[in-house]
């Protein structure tokens, strides 16, 4: 999570917001948020998942094959 992935699917681009004023030097008379696009990416939370079903199915094969061996 800290290095910016999310339980999401896979991102390209991810969005930076930044907050400036109307006018420049006058703060006081508000803001807006500017949104910038950053191309990125971001893994979600199905690489893990494909990882551990793809290991888990792999170590069942093994264990069949050692099974049918005996």
């Amino acid at each position: 999570m800290k290095d910016g992935s999310k339980v999401a699917f896979w991102l390209t681009s991810i969005e930076e917001r930044k907050e400036v004023p109307i006018v420049e030097g006058m703060p006081e008379l508000g803001t807006q948020t500017q949104v910038t696009w950053k191309e990125q990416f971001v893994s979600g939370i199905e690489t893990p998942l494909i990882g551990t079903l793809l290991a888990i199915i792999a170590f069942l094969i093994t264990r069949w094959r050692i099974n049918l061996k005996q």
